[in-house]
């Protein structure tokens, strides 16, 4: 009786075991994930952001605050947080921004860490 149960718990986990690893990226899918994200906003960041970015209303470009957002809070907070930024990263929302968030240049200061919560 105590083998049969032990031979069951030990069915059991290896089950629940290869379903999770079916079902979960492994950590080279990551590396994968993040090398596309990475290199996605850094050639962006190189050829096209350059063009544009003495328009930009932020201190920080919004390539430059992704890739901080990414590296600071991980992929699900980060593609938030650039999500968010880029929504506001246009001349109607720089209309709303109050005086000191900016800097001596009259750029917008928002960073990365500002987003932090605070316990």
């Amino acid at each position: 009786s105590d083998q049969i149960d032990f031979d069951l718990i030990t069915a059991k986990q290896n089950i629940e075991a290869s379903h999770n690893h079916r079902n979960s990226p492994t950590k080279n899918d990551k590396n994968l994930i993040n090398k596309l994200l990475f290199g996605s906003l850094n050639f962006y960041k190189k050829n096209i952001s350059s063009q544009i970015s003495a328009e930009c209303l932020y201190e920080i470009s919004c390539s430059t605050f992704s890739q901080m957002a990414l590296k600071e809070y991980g992929m699900l907070k980060g593609v938030a947080l650039t999500a968010d930024r880029l929504a506001r990263c246009n001349r109607i929302s720089g209309t709303t921004i109050n005086e000191y968030r900016l800097n001596s240049d009259g750029k917008v200061i928002d960073s990365p860490s500002m987003y932090k919560l605070n316990n």
